[in-house]
């Protein structure tokens, strides 16, 4: 493996299980793969509530990225993925409430088919920079 990436699991079991990681950080980046609304043993959380998955999801990554070095406020790309693009303010009061008011990254909705559990609603991804 190359030593200047450094590997962060937020110890989801699908995370074993696929052999992925939650985050990387190489050259001052740090990014997430798509990030599910759960709880540590798998369970989807917040079903039919796009508002809870959404903050769920920031959770997540805020505490990966923390275990990382990074906080909020390197956040430099934000892309939230949706079931259904109608519902993006929801999801954009979800980001307003776990990004400083002080940070404006990128930030994308994105549209989708589905996702691997039938109960997921949305699923983020970041991008962060120091």
């Amino acid at each position: 493996m190359n030593t200047k990436i450094k590997t962060y699991s937020s110890n989801r079991p699908w995370e074993i299980e696929h052999r992925h990681s939650r985050g990387v950080s190489y050259g001052g980046i740090f990014e997430t793969c798509l990030t599910s609304p759960s709880d540590p043993d798998g369970t989807i959380i917040g079903k039919d509530d796009l508002y809870a998955q959404t903050v769920r999801c920031y959770e997540i990554i805020l505490a990966t990225m923390a275990d990382a070095g990074y906080s909020a406020d390197d956040l430099v790309r934000c892309d939230v993925w949706l079931l259904d693009t109608r519902t993006f303010e929801t999801a954009a009061k979800a980001h307003r409430d776990m990004v400083p008011e002080t940070v404006r990254p990128v930030l994308s909705f994105i549209g989708c088919s589905n996702f691997w559990h039938p109960d997921i609603l949305v699923e983020v991804s970041v991008r962060a920079y120091k």
